[in-house]
């Protein structure tokens, strides 16, 4: 199996042309600046709302930031101060939550034409699992979060020795595996196919890593090559952000071209 990576991993660069990865990742890129906020302020406060704890706004914020390169991005900091507010009602967490589905159909749409799906679910079963992915990623960062929570409350009775590996572990290693997670369960129930756990996990694996790569090569490319800002002026931070979704989103199709090839070699 991991001798065949290498292979299908050229093979997968093809395939990535061929399905027009390309538009692809455009469409998902559009689709990301109209949900990500929703998506985020859905999370935040059902999560607020079940576990009465403020902090879990900072601790999706810090994880967004992870998530994006190291580039000024306003539309990051007014994330913040979306997070942070409260008294939202009811009504508006539900269109929240109907807003950034659209994201996940259109994530399956992505996949079911890569795993060459050769019937598409009904309307009804494609809303529901989108829902689903919207709850278990909730589920999946209130995991994570829990999980901070217990090793911040820990430090003061350890070493700082032992405190200093467990902060490192809670800036990089918690945030790799919460990406991680959301990546397999995006690969492993959006599209209309069984596919094999260990070649999703294989596929998420290097598809993290590739997005942590593309995170410094971007940052290179917008500061020093084309410096963005100096080029399009007031409007270079939006069209950062929609420069960075376009290339995450198309690592992420080509992770799923890696494991639609891994599929092929059983």
């Amino acid at each position: 199996m991991i001798l065949k990576i290498p292979k299908s991993m050229f093979l997968s660069l093809k395939d990535f042309y061929r399905d027009e990865g390309i538009y692809l990742s455009a469409a998902l890129a559009f689709f990301s600046i109209l949900s990500i906020i929703p998506l985020s302020m859905f999370i935040v406060n059902i999560l607020v709302r079940f576990t009465q704890e403020e902090t879990i706004a900072r601790f999706v914020y810090n994880k967004l930031l992870f998530l994006f390169p190291k580039v000024e991005f306003q539309i990051i900091k007014d994330i913040k101060k979306l997070l942070m507010a409260r008294g939202i009602s009811e009504i508006s967490l539900i269109l929240y939550g109907i807003f950034s589905i659209q994201l996940f159909t259109a994530i399956e749409f992505s996949l079911n034409k890569i795993f060459r799906v050769p019937k598409k679910r009904h309307l009804f079963f494609s809303l529901l699992i989108s829902t689903f992915i919207v709850l278990l990623i909730m589920f999946v960062v209130g995991a994570f979060f829990a999980l901070s929570y217990i090793i911040k409350i820990s430090e003061s009775h350890l070493a700082t020795e032992i405190n200093t590996i467990l902060r490192i572990f809670l800036k990089y290693i918690v945030t790799f595996l919460l990406i991680f997670t959301v990546i397999v369960c995006l690969y492993k129930f959006l599209p209309n196919k069984k596919i094999k756990t260990s070649h999703v996990l294989i596929g998420s694996f290097i598809t993290t890593v590739l997005i942590e790569i593309a995170k410094h090569l971007f940052t290179f490319y917008v500061s020093h090559v084309i410096k963005i800002s100096t080029l399009y002026g007031s409007i270079s931070t939006f069209l950062a952000v929609l420069m960075w979704l376009f290339y995450a989103w198309a690592v992420f199709l080509y992770g799923a071209e890696l494991i639609a090839n891994l599929e092929k070699k059983k």
